[in-house]
């Protein structure tokens, strides 16, 4: 395995991670839903890194010279940020709107399915 596929897989890893750590900061607040979840840190940091490795991923992707699906990773990249500009807005906040939390779940879980179902690359 050549070293750039290397660095491709575990960016791959880290992005899944981010991603598990948003779901686990959203299902760690579930309780809260009717009174306004506060976005925790898992939901932060995981945002930040989902986005951070993303972003690394998509460029490596095509420095390796594979097709991708540029209209997923446009979907895939207004989720991430949506996600990413939600938690970073309410998370100073104790408390946040009643939408916030479950709407960052929601995208979370659209983010992987577009991912899964389509399909990154071409």
């Amino acid at each position: 395995m050549e070293t750039l596929e290397l660095i491709i897989r575990i960016s791959l890893v880290l992005h899944l991670l981010g991603f598990a750590a948003i779901m686990a900061g959203v299902l760690n607040e579930t309780k809260r839903f009717k009174t306004g979840a506060p976005v925790n840190a898992g939901i932060l940091h995981g945002s930040w890194l989902a986005l951070l490795t993303g972003l690394i991923m998509t460029g490596l992707v095509y420095a390796n010279g594979e097709e991708v699906n540029n209209l997923v990773l446009s979907i895939k990249g207004l989720g991430i940020t949506g996600i990413f500009f939600i938690a970073y807005t309410f998370a100073k906040k104790d408390s946040a709107p009643k939408w916030v939390v479950p709407t960052i779940g929601l995208l979370t879980v659209i983010n992987l399915a577009v991912a899964v179902v389509v399909g990154v690359t071409a």
